[in-house]
């Protein structure tokens, strides 16, 4: 019998903290998790501790390795929310209790004001993005700006997953993907940009250096290794973050492959060599060299949770209800919930429409039921992701034909035949529907191997199930009115302006 040896995952996200150990052949074999808090103390604040992110990852792994006493731990990867900030001194103290996450959107009169000096074009020829508040070069503005003593005492600003390295192994470093999501990166040299670091007046030695994602940054400590039950110190491996962790494992690992991920924060993407420059889209370096344009919807699984938690919470008996019931009852809708519409901006919008734009639902008659607003906001979010693959293929030169569909919504076999009618594609699921674990194990494999994790992708992911599109003139006749009143509703939008600045 051989050995059971293979790496060992985190997973930091805003809902969960996951564990899993995947042995050599990509199978995951057990998985834990636990539930981080979250705070909004003010309108657009988003934080979490980090504090916490470990404690709650050191439950996890000493869970699983004692469940699994002889696995053999080969390599430690991480995946993890993008964008937070996390601040630490030259002893590697963290110097805020909670930090400022991916939605956090305090930073919005930071790129106000830095827009005054860069304008739209020059945004993105050096960025090949728009300033928004979710990057982290505006957070740690705003961080010099309102709290000036934690910025001078910071050593580095790291996000989530380089800051759980940092505790793994000691090291500091960060990846091609975390460093483009900072708006201090120059898509073009592919490393920070002097230029940019000067016009937010950061010190750019308050960053990590950058390495690849599947590079090995150090071992764990010997501390570590008696805190989380490690037999001997094991390679880390420098990661990416969670959404590229998650495109990998989501069939991402070939140039023109698109992708609809229905995570808490919902997107639809393509893998190119080079970024789709536009003011529609966003980019982030891959996890493997190219670049991932994507049109993101910070609420898009996250607007079904509302959904749940708002109008399903209890059943008759008092017990709580699951997402089944929800893709029940919302089948038994017609295509378009009878003229109810739901614009998914629970937490604004980035780049479609104002960052103060608000969840709506609108049409609504007195014969609709909560079965229409299920199937609304199903509808809603792929509405939205819609206007961003239109500009996508406006952008990319060859055809997108096929979508992969990943993330937690991907379990909803009637959400995908929807995304396939809305986006008139033909989209699949993956047997492995882990994929932001699955992409974060490849990393690691590839790393400790020296593997190119493009083939063990494509030796690991396999296709699971395919839906063709149908219901065309139905979702042609919606689609137009969604965009039309979209349009519409971005004045009423900004008048929340105040309230959120």
């Amino acid at each position: 019998m051989s050995k059971l040896q293979g790496t060992l995952v985190v997973d930091i996200g805003t809902e969960t903290v996951r564990v899993a150990l995947i042995d050599e052949e990509g199978k995951i074999l057990v998985l834990a998790s636990r539930n981080p808090s979250f705070s909004s103390p003010r309108p657009s604040w988003a934080e979490q501790s980090p504090r916490e992110w470990w404690e709650l990852s050191v439950a996890c792994i000493k869970e699983l390795l004692e469940r699994f006493p002889d696995f053999e731990v080969l390599a430690i990867g991480v995946s993890a929310q993008m964008h937070a900030v996390c601040p630490v001194d030259s002893k590697g103290e963290l110097l805020l209790d909670l930090v400022p996450i991916w939605c956090d959107k305090r930073s919005l009169d930071v790129c106000k004001r830095v827009a005054m000096s860069l304008n739209p074009e020059e945004q993105i020829r050096k960025t090949a993005n728009l300033i928004i508040p979710n990057w982290v070069g505006p957070k740690v503005a705003w961080i010099k700006e309102n709290l000036p003593e934690v910025y001078e005492r910071t050593a580095y600003f790291l996000t989530a997953k380089d800051y759980l390295n940092y505790l793994l192994t000691g090291e500091i470093a960060t990846d091609y993907s975390e460093a483009s999501g900072t708006f201090l990166f120059s898509w073009e040299k592919e490393t920070w940009d002097d230029d940019l670091f000067e016009l937010f007046e950061l010190d750019r030695k308050k960053f990590p250096q950058i390495v690849s994602s599947f590079g090995i940054i150090g071992v764990t400590r010997k501390d570590v290794n008696v805190l989380l039950g490690l037999k001997r110190s094991v390679p880390v491996i420098c990661g990416a973050g969670d959404m590229l962790c998650l495109l990998l494992g989501g069939g991402m690992f070939e140039e023109g492959r698109s992708c609809d991920v229905g995570g808490t924060a919902s997107d639809v993407s393509v893998f190119t060599p080079s970024p789709l420059l536009s003011r529609k889209l966003m980019n982030l370096h891959h996890a493997i060299p190219g670049w991932i344009s994507f049109g993101i919807l910070d609420s898009g699984g996250g607007s079904v949770r509302w959904l749940r938690d708002a109008l399903y919470r209890l059943g008759n008996n008092g017990e709580e209800l699951s997402y089944q019931l929800i893709d029940k009852e919302a089948a038994q809708v017609p295509p378009g919930a009878e003229g109810l519409m739901f614009f998914p901006y629970l937490l604004g919008e980035r780049l479609l429409g104002s960052p103060n734009a608000r969840g709506v639902f609108l049409g609504i008659l007195p014969h609709h039921c909560r079965a229409h607003f299920a199937r609304a906001v199903l509808e809603g979010v792929c509405f939205d992701l819609k206007m961003s693959l239109d500009e996508i293929e406006r952008l990319f030169p060859g055809e997108i034909r096929e979508m992969s569909c990943i993330g937690g919504g991907a379990r909803s076999d009637l959400w995908n035949q929807i995304k396939a009618d809305i986006y008139q594609k033909e989209v699949f699921t993956l047997v492995e529907s882990e994929g932001g674990i699955l992409g974060a194990g490849v990393l690691a494999f590839s790393g400790f191997s020296g593997s190119d994790p493009r083939e063990v992708a494509r030796a690991w992911v396999k296709e699971k199930k395919r839906f063709y599109p149908s219901n065309k003139v139905e979702y042609e006749k919606a689609y137009k009115r969604f965009k039309k009143m979209h349009d519409l509703l971005q004045p009423v939008f900004e008048g929340f302006g105040e309230e959120v600045s």
